[in-house]
C-alpha cells in the first residue's frame, strides 16, 4: 500500500470510533500505531537532569504558587 493510499484510509477513518472502522482502517491505525508511536517516541526521548526534575515535583509548584514558605 502506498502512502498515498494510506493517507485517504487515514483521513477516512478521522473522528470515527474503532468499533465503526472497517477492516482496512483499523489495520492502517494499528500499523501506525504501533511503527509510527514507537519510532517517534525513541526520537523525543531525552535524559531529564535533576534541575528539571527539581521544577516538577510537587513541593516547588506548591512554592511557586505560594501554598508553602520559600
Amino acid at each position: 500500500m502506498t502512502e498515498n493510499e494510506k493517507k485517504a484510509v487515514r483521513a477516512s477513518f478521522a473522528g470515527k470510533r474503532v468499533s465503526q472502522m472497517t477492516e482496512l482502517e483499523s489495520k492502517v491505525l494499528d500499523e501506525d500505531f504501533q511503527y509510527g508511536v514507537a519510532a517517534r517516541g525513541q526520537q523525543n526521548t531525552k535524559a531529564v537532569n535533576n534541575s528539571d526534575r527539581e521544577r516538577t515535583t510537587l513541593s516547588s509548584i506548591l512554592k511557586r504558587i505560594g501554598f508553602t514558605k520559600s
